[in-house]
């Protein structure tokens, strides 16, 4: 890729969001990392090399938090030339007459509301550049119902119609828009969500998790690699082309 090779990666400070940035870093990119804690990001960017990384606690809820963020980000490394949006939120999880209405409205505002205002606050520094990438993490919850998961299935299947529509703006100036299914990965926020509710996801033994360092390999190959080989908006790691051109060994379950 040819743009500024300065990412942002939200949800950054462990899982899949740590992974992604250690890894793009491995590949020569500076990156900021994101994350509503400070602790844990500074645990993070000491892993990743502060040469490397900077981590900015941001609220991807709050647009303000968010425009600080990335111009802090830019100021630091210089243009942001690509994001990877992978904060979010499972909870609440329940049937629908018994989740909080409330918890359920700030499930959408971070899961898709902070991908809309990072992308908003990222797409000035790609527009002027024309070029840039911008990665949102997607589910087979988006086209999947899940017994227990209402909101976060509708804010999956939300986020991937806003990723079309970024695709759909902007595709044509340069910017290169993707949503990537991941997989069942044995994160924090899946491995608590089996806790909370008695579905098909939550009879899955660890044996069928995947670790979150091969959905963050697909991701780095998409962001650092993917231009012109990458073809169309939605990526899977189910997907075995795309599997063979990142490099990942074969097993017996995606």
């Amino acid at each position: 890729m040819t743009e500024s090779r300065v990412a942002i990666v939200t949800g950054a400070s462990r899982g899949i969001g740590f992974e992604t940035a250690r890894l793009l870093a491995q590949r020569g990119w500076s990156v900021g990392l994101t994350a509503r804690g400070q602790a844990g990001l500074d645990t993070a960017v000491a892993q990743i090399g502060r040469e490397h990384a900077v981590g900015i606690a941001c609220d991807v809820a709050d647009p303000a938090s968010v425009q600080w963020a990335v111009n802090a980000i830019a100021e630091r490394f210089g243009p942001i030339g690509a994001v990877v949006n992978n904060a979010g939120v499972i909870d609440p999880i329940g049937a629908i007459a018994d989740i909080d209405p409330l918890a359920a409205m700030e499930l959408f505002k971070i899961n898709v509301g902070g991908v809309l205002a990072m992308c908003r606050a990222a797409l000035p520094y790609m527009l002027k550049r024309k070029e840039g990438v911008i990665v949102n993490l997607s589910s087979g919850a988006a086209q999947n119902p899940v017994e227990g998961w209402s909101a976060y299935c509708t804010s999956k299947a939300g986020l991937a119609m806003l990723t079309r529509c970024l695709d759909l703006e902007y595709g044509g100036m340069g910017i290169r828009v993707h949503d990537f299914v991941p997989g069942v990965v044995g994160t924090d926020m899946l491995n608590g969500a089996q806790q909370k509710f008695d579905n098909a996801i939550a009879r899955l033994d660890d044996g069928a998790k995947l670790t979150p360092d091969l959905p963050a390999r697909c991701i780095a190959w998409l962001v650092d690699e993917g231009a012109g080989r990458a073809e169309g908006v939605g990526q899977s790691i189910r997907d075995p082309h795309l599997r063979k051109m990142v490099g990942l060994e074969e097993r017996a379950q995606w």
